[in-house]
């Protein structure tokens, strides 16, 4: 029977006429599905430029990882790919040409260049063959992906990775990149860079007279669409692979209302009404897959602000329900810890009522959990100067930084200069002369400056450590199994269900000092292709960082920075979670302190108000946005 692809492309949902290869995968019957789909794409009818974007798109998953995922083998991976390049090659017209610059510009205009599409975008067309650009592109990309560290780490099941961003995921999903995750601020860079999504907000508008009548009163409905349309490029991205795994990977992140984080009841019901819409959107975009005999529920998760208690009732309610979460704010052993127990009390019930346990996420935001510790220190260094010298210094600082000095007090100026937004390392020369001024060593400053870089890779590896050292494991399983009555297997995958995400990167060694099993790094663009260079330099050896996140830093690292008090609150569990591992779960904790925040303690702490401040502001720039829009399309 002939493959009917007309309705995805009258949508222009190429992706999904080059995914149909990926779905009810039999190994051995790949070259014939080929034969087939290249027929049904070539007398589809469609354009020339839509045909060649697909055969590209569908060359991309045997040039990838994407055709091996789903398990054909790679002898008929190459063979099928090579069908695809002689049909390239037959196209007629200049085709090929446009739509290969086509995915060029789109790889470069992912964070503005800096990313790792961008350097294979780079990296390609220095060397595309004019002539035959098609067949030349995948065969760069293919030379250029398999020569990439991600590509190893991958393969090897170093680690698993994700994309901290809303777009360019299609690229890295070749690689094997398993999740991605977005918050207000990616959301609204989207629309920034891909004015296309002005367009499909302004239509869904135009579908609800409500909204049009009073946008302010439905504003927060408004910006659930506008990140809705952000996201669904990327829940279909990884529609294919999130069906093959059944939701055990290939998750998509959807960040809840940042103004009512602190609200569990308000929260979970937006998560319900996200769900419901990404359920109805799938059902359609499955039907563009040739979906007609799978049924599965929306690969998405729910960004669920930690840095409120009201988070450990919308985790586990979620996860209750077979609603996937994954917790961010989150920067201290105690958050992560407590959250972590509470969506294994989610699960655990969603077992027991027969319900689907998703892969979810525990957010490690190191990144900003050192600048904040870092934030701290330089502040503490202009306010023990006098006024006038502080005063000074700060204004050398800003002229050095190139910023202007803001208005109020001396303390007021020090916090905003030495934001991370500006001062990026406390071993800059003026940060060491105010050291000096306030006599302290300047060698001192730069340790703890190497010493704060770890601080959010040791809070990382001591969550990992509680729950997967080879140690603890099976004591989970053994808690999970006799506290829930459930059975070996349940337990073991809801243990195994849950990744400990790093997020918010600094440099390169946040993501190669931590990488082992259950760990998987969502990462921004630019990060990616930092982690990338730095791989290509003649002393990295990947073979040394294996496992990185069992690994333990020289013990004086963790001892200076227990001096700062907020990494205290960050290192420490409380004393009530340190007697139920101990005591419920029998993880041996003897030399542990308990200086952790209590839930009740979570907004106060200043990483958490520094974040929640920064989502909220972005979340009300982009309601803004969106009014905007809704006023005019209201005329």
């Amino acid at each position: 029977m002939s493959v009917d692809v007309h309705a995805a492309f009258d949508a222009r949902q190429t992706l999904a006429v080059a995914d149909r290869i990926l779905i009810s995968p039999q190994a051995g019957s790949l070259q014939s599905r080929v034969d087939e789909l290249l027929d049904a794409i070539t007398n589809s009818g469609a354009s020339g430029d839509l045909i060649c974007k697909t055969l590209v798109q569908l060359g991309m998953n045997f040039v990838g990882r994407d055709a091996e995922i789903v398990g054909y083998g790679t002898e008929e991976i190459d063979t099928a790919l090579d069908s695809v390049l002689d049909a390239l090659d037959n196209l007629e017209g200049d085709h090929a040409t446009g739509v290969v610059n086509g995915f060029l510009d789109d790889m470069k205009s992912v964070n503005l260049a800096d990313s790792l599409s961008g350097l294979l975008a780079e990296r390609i067309e220095s060397n595309l063959d004019a002539g035959n650009p098609a067949r030349s592109f995948l065969e760069l990309l293919k030379t250029n992906m398999r020569g990439g560290v991600y590509w190893q780490m991958i393969g090897e099941n170093v680690c698993k990775f994700g994309n901290d961003f809303a777009r360019g995921l299609e690229y890295l999903r070749h690689y094997g990149f398993c999740q991605v995750s977005t918050n207000p601020v990616l959301a609204a860079k989207a629309f920034d860079e891909d004015s296309s999504l002005d367009d499909e907000l302004k239509a869904e508008i135009a579908r609800h007279e409500e909204w049009k009548a009073d946008p302010e009163k439905y504003a927060d409905d408004i910006v659930m669409a506008a990140t809705l349309i952000a996201l669904w490029p990327n829940l279909s991205i990884f529609r294919p692979l999130a069906m093959h795994t059944g939701l055990k990977d290939y998750m998509v992140s959807f960040q809840l209302n940042p103004n009512i984080a602190d609200q569990a009841d308000a929260s979970i019901e937006d998560a319900r009404n996200a769900y419901r819409i990404a359920d109805d959107y799938l059902k359609g975009y499955d039907k563009l897959l040739g979906v007609s005999n799978i049924t599965l529920d929306p690969n998405i998760v729910f960004k669920v602000g930690g840095g409120h208690e009201a988070a450990r009732k919308i985790t586990t309610v979620l996860n209750s329900e077979g609603i996937g979460t994954n917790n961010t704010v989150v920067y201290t052993v105690a958050q992560e810890v407590q959250l972590v127990i509470d969506a294994f009390e989610g699960k655990a019930r969603a077992a027991q009522a027969g319900k689907q346990v998703v892969r979810t996420y525990e957010t490690n935001m190191g990144g900003r959990f050192v600048s904040h510790l870092r934030e701290v220190e330089a502040e503490k260094l202009f306010g023990a100067l006098s006024e006038d010298r502080a005063s000074e210094l700060l204004a050398e600082l800003a002229s050095n930084l190139e910023v202007d000095i803001p208005e109020g007090t001396v303390a007021e100026q020090a916090t905003e200069i030495c934001s991370y937004a500006n001062l990026k390392s406390l071993d800059h020369p003026v940060i060491l002369k105010a050291a000096e001024a306030a006599g302290q060593s300047s060698d001192a400053i730069v340790q703890l400056e190497a010493d704060l870089k770890k601080a959010g890779t040791v809070i990382a590896r001591r969550v990992h450590w509680i729950f997967y050292a080879s140690e603890n494991r099976p004591k989970w399983v053994a808690y999970l199994s006799n506290t829930y009555g459930l059975s070996e297997d349940q337990a073991q995958w809801i243990l195994a269900s849950m990744d400990v995400l790093p997020a918010s990167k600094r440099v390169p060694d946040d993501t190669l000092h931590a990488l082992g099993e259950n760990m998987c790094h969502t990462e921004f663009p630019n990060h990616q292709r930092a982690v990338q260079l730095v791989s290509e330099e003649p002393d990295f050896d990947l073979d040394e960082l294996r496992g990185s996140i069992g690994h333990e830093y020289e013990p004086g690292v963790a001892q200076r920075l227990y001096e700062l008090p907020d990494f205290q609150k960050g290192y420490d569990l409380t004393p009530s979670l340190k007697d139920f591992l101990e005591n419920e779960v029998q993880i041996d904790l003897s030399g542990w302190q308990t200086r952790g925040m209590e839930p009740g303690d979570w907004p106060e702490f200043g990483s958490v108000q520094k974040t929640t401040t920064e989502f909220k502001t972005a979340y009300d720039a982009f309601l803004v946005r969106c009014v905007d829009l809704a006023k005019e399309v209201a005329g």
